[in-house]
């Protein structure tokens, strides 16, 4: 039960910590943009998120983050999407060469 509340401690501190990143959004050295996109990336809950998209203090900075970098596609994502496309269209070409 205690680690559960310093779970949640934690998640609080952090959630706070991305709030005041999010606020001076997008005056952010690079180091602390990093920190912010690490955390809603990978670390932010969408209870997370959405706690801080509807606070009326930072809601402008965080559209503006979330339409800058975080809607955007990554280099791995499109190197994914390429091999997948390229996948499926090398099995169809494979299904209608062997089938006629």
């Amino acid at each position: 039960m205690e680690t559960e509340m310093q779970r949640g401690a934690i998640r609080d501190e952090r959630r706070a910590y991305a709030k005041a990143l999010s606020a001076r959004y997008p005056d952010l050295p690079i180091d602390q943009l990093d920190d912010l996109l690490r955390w809603s990336r990978k670390e932010a809950s969408a209870l997370d998120a959405g706690l801080i998209s509807m606070d009326d203090e930072v809601s402008q900075q965080y559209a503006l983050l979330k339409r800058d970098e975080l809607d955007r596609f990554a280099m791995p994502d499109i190197v994914f999407m390429l091999l997948f496309w390229s996948a499926m269209c090398a099995i169809i070409g494979g299904i209608g060469y062997l089938g006629s």
